[in-house]
């Protein structure tokens, strides 16, 4: 099934990457915890937005690298990013002594898909894992 896209979250780019975190729409969506009917009901009146995480890495426009994540319900796309506020919150933590962390779906999600296109393209290159600096390799035969 082909999910639309509702709107680009972020996207990062270089020489030859990059890498694009996007909102899609969420076409099966599971209410099954809203015992309340309260999250279905923020949902139809826009006070919540439900939709599925994509994070795609291109390597000169070819898409080597993704993650989705389903079922996201929040207030706003920006509450999806919450990575700054988790880093704030865990260093609070760490200066108090205490060891709770927080985590990011999001920074997750690009690490992931940034790790899968590391793997994908040393599938297609793996000899590159293995050469070094060309002069080192020259001084060290001598």
């Amino acid at each position: 099934m082909r999910h639309d896209t509702i709107g680009t979250l972020r996207e990062f780019r270089t020489a030859n990457f990059t890498v694009r975190c996007e909102a899609l729409d969420e076409i099966d969506l599971d209410l099954s915890f809203d015992e309340t009917g309260e999250t279905r009901e923020k949902l139809e009146s826009g006070e919540l937005v439900a939709f599925v995480a994509h994070v795609a890495v291109y390597y000169k426009g070819r898409k080597v690298g993704e993650n989705y994540l389903g079922n996201c319900i929040y207030e706003s796309f920006a509450d999806f990013m919450d990575h700054r506020a988790c880093g704030k919150q865990n260093r609070q933590w760490e200066a108090q002594g205490e060891t709770g962390r927080c985590g990011s779906y999001f920074s997750g999600m690009i690490h992931d898909a940034i790790k899968e296109a590391r793997k994908e393209l040393q599938r297609e290159r793996p000899y590159r894992a293995q050469v070094t600096n060309p002069a080192r390799r020259e001084r060290g035969a001598r």
